[in-house]
């Protein structure tokens, strides 16, 4: 029997310069799957930062001697995704009140909306103004 909810975990690598040649790499993939990116140094590090489209989350695994080049990276990293994190991986969300699983486009057409928690019901809301109507047009929600 077949199990069809398996996915086969896989890891590559690749160098920062085939990266930057081949904007496929900065796809998004969807499942148990990594790409290591070896850098020649920290401004090849930043320019493969710049390069990404948005995205949903943007991890970075460092140590204390690493601290400044990633205070670096912060800026670029937080506009670039909805979820920054650090020596960990994006394993699922929690539905709370801080959590915020989106992004820049395209990994979301709303960058301040989030598809979990509190702040979701952004995705639907659309607020429309109302000026020197009679009660009587009022939605009835809104009808004093």
């Amino acid at each position: 029997m077949c199990d069809l909810r398996a996915a086969t975990p896989y890891l590559f690598a690749t160098t920062g310069k085939e990266w930057l040649a081949n904007a496929v790499l900065g796809e998004e993939v969807f499942g148990p799957l990594s790409l290591i990116v070896r850098v020649a140094d920290a401004a090849e590090m930043r320019q493969i930062a710049l390069s990404p489209h948005g995205q949903l989350t943007c991890t970075l695994h460092l140590d204390a001697s690493e601290m400044a080049l990633a205070a670096d990276l912060m800026p670029v990293l937080e506009r670039k995704s909805g979820r920054v994190l650090a020596n960990g991986f994006p394993t699922g969300v929690e539905v709370c009140d801080a959590m915020v699983h989106g992004g820049s486009y395209p990994a979301s057409t709303n960058f301040g909306a989030t598809s979990v928690g509190t702040l979701s019901i952004r995705r639907f809301f659309r607020p429309v103004c109302h000026q020197n109507l009679p009660d009587a047009l009022f939605p009835d929600d809104l009808r004093p």
